[in-house]
């Protein structure tokens, strides 16, 4: 399991992470940014500056609780730097809570730390290398196996204090121990997981973890105190501050070589390079990946004192070590604490200038002039962003002023090739912006118009209205007496951004020709009315004629009727 994990819900395109490794061990793709491993230091900068806790270390409290549940017996090396990363009155009852937690004995790390000094008080007397390079920072032996291989014949070849620890502990307490390792250092993970170490450190916990375990079983300091082991060189337990493995070597031995302690990934590259060129020789150099030495771990709380707190507390823990008479493992362990290292380089491929001016070129990049190097995507520059790019590391999109001067230029294609007119305006109903339809519906120039309270342009309450009650009008019928225009608009209240957005459609030639129509209709309705009209008098003229016939008809055949009837009587 990779020692940096990610939460990918939380990552979110800020590059943050990029900006601040020191080698871009981290590679961004569809939109989630990922640790490379085989280049990865674990200086522990992205999981420091990232701003959405979208990275987390690996935890093995489960696994060193899986040893207690067992009944193993688990020790503990603890870095001395703990001092400075509890707020706690007594340091010793730092002991006191981890035998409650289940662990049966306790030692500072700074035990092995005296071994380590003193083989390199031996290579130092003996004089038989160009520089020597400290390598109880896991992070800096990473960073010149992976990237200035050429000088591992530099790195002393010595274990690191936790190592060493950890070898004498077993040698004096038995094989079949389990030794855990607290401190501040994430790298300390990867080196106690390497295979040549699986034996010697069986898990490492962060002074953070620590905290978070005692959280869950309501521990505090307040338990009872258990005393520690001591030092034969107090000064050992100075090796978290810079400078402060350079304390505890020999006098006469710092004779032969010019030490000098270097703190912080990005210094220390520094020198690496000036070793690199051959102008540097004879040195002895502490380096640390942290600045401030282990006192700046990036698993380190934070005092409120900040670092000359941390080196306070140090300092004062030192001091109490000379009274100390139990000086622990220290005279009794004979082991091996010689080490090899491995060509690990991190080979990415530069491809040729060609294809990298057709990487820039896709994100708009056609001369020099246009190359910003702003590094907003996490690199120092656009070339070497094409580099990553070509390496699968980088996404092309990840070019911040591409993508907004590419999405400024599609927002303003779209804004200006609108029809309708729009107007954004401040708080004060002063005109911020508008785009080329509003010149043109409103006959004045931008320059005219920007600047102008919304009434010296035109008129309408709904623009107060919604500045009052911040409440959007929506397709709204209004009409300009000024410009004889009638419009649909919407004016909008933009919480967010404090400002009004008008959306003005002009409506006028719709509004006639409804008019048009609405006369053609009442006309028709008219002509309709009149033929009605007409018919009904038609109808009754007919009905009239009608009637005075039927009547004369009714009359006539009386007659007739009467006539007859008179005949028949008179001729029967």
């Amino acid at each position: 399991m990779s020692t940096i994990q990610l939460k990918k819900a939380n990552c979110r395109n800020c590059y943050k992470c990029i900006r601040s490794c020191p080698v871009k061990a981290i590679s961004f793709n569809d939109e989630q940014a990922s640790i490379i491993e085989k280049e990865c230091i674990l200086c522990g900068k992205c999981i420091q500056v990232c701003p959405q806790n979208a990275k987390f270390v690996r935890s093995d409290i489960e696994k060193v609780k899986g040893f207690i549940d067992r009944n193993e017996k688990v020790y503990v090396s603890i870095a001395p730097s703990f001092v400075a990363a509890f707020e706690c009155d007594d340091p010793k009852k730092i002991f006191g809570v981890l035998r409650k937690l289940g662990f049966i004995h306790a030692e500072e790390t700074a035990i092995g730390a005296v071994q380590v000094s003193r083989e390199y008080d031996k290579l130092i007397r003996a004089k038989s290398m160009a520089n020597i390079i400290s390598t109880a920072c896991p992070t800096i032996v990473a960073l010149v196996e992976k990237y200035y291989e050429d000088l591992i014949p530099q790195l002393a070849p010595v274990v690191s204090p936790v190592i060493a620890h950890a070898k004498m502990m077993r040698d004096m307490y038995g094989s079949r121990i389990r030794v855990v390792f607290i401190g501040p250092c994430i790298s300390k993970k990867d080196e106690c997981s390497d295979e040549n170490y699986e034996s010697v450190v069986d898990a490492v916990i962060t002074f953070e973890e620590l905290q978070e375990w005692m959280d869950m079983e309501n521990l505090d300091f307040n338990s009872e105190e258990l005393d520690i082991n001591g030092l034969k060189n107090p000064y050992a337990a100075f090796y978290p501050a810079p400078g402060g493995i350079i304390k505890t070597l020999d006098t006469e031995s710092k004779k032969n070589y010019k030490c000098i302690g270097v703190d912080g990934v990005e210094r220390c590259m520094e020198i690496l390079d000036s070793i690199r060129s051959g102008s540097v020789n004879n040195y002895f150099f502490e380096m640390n990946g942290c600045a401030g030495g282990c006192l700046g771990g990036p698993c380190m709380k934070k005092l409120n004192g900040g670092f000359l707190e941390s080196r306070e507390r140090l300092v004062n823990h030192t001091k109490k070590h000379t009274k100390d008479t139990n000086y622990g493992v220290v005279e009794s362990a004979k082991v091996d604490f010689g080490k090899t290292y491995i060509n690990r380089a991190v080979k990415n491929i530069i491809p040729d200038a060609e294809i990298i001016k057709d990487i820039l070129k896709r994100i708009g990049k056609f001369n020099e002039s246009q190359l910003l190097n702003c590094s907003a995507c996490g690199y120092s520059g656009c070339k070497e962003k094409a580099v990553a790019v070509y390496n699968k590391k980088a996404d092309l999109n990840m070019c911040l002023p591409y993508m907004r001067e590419r999405a400024e230029s599609f927002s303003n294609i779209v804004i200006n090739a609108t029809p309708n007119a729009i107007l954004v305006l401040d708080q004060n109903l002063e005109i911020q912006d508008c785009n080329y339809s509003a010149e043109i519906m409103l006959g004045k120039s931008k320059e005219d118009i920007k600047g102008n309270h919304i009434y010296k342009i035109m008129f309408c309450d709904d623009f107060q209205i919604v500045c009052e009650t911040k409440e959007d009008l929506v397709n709204k019928k209004h009409y300009y007496e000024e410009f004889d225009i009638t419009v649909e608009q919407s004016i909008l209240y933009l919480n967010e951004q404090h400002l009004i957005l008008a959306i003005i459609k002009d409506i006028t030639s719709e509004e006639k020709q409804k008019q048009n129509i609405y006369n053609l209709r009442s006309d028709a309705v008219d002509i309709a009315q009149k033929v009605i009209n007409n018919q009904m008098r038609v109808a009754q003229e007919i009905a009239s004629l009608l009637g005075e016939t039927t009547a004369e008809t009714k009359i006539a055949l009386t007659k007739l009727k009467k006539s007859m009837q008179q005949e028949e009587s008179e001729n029967p």
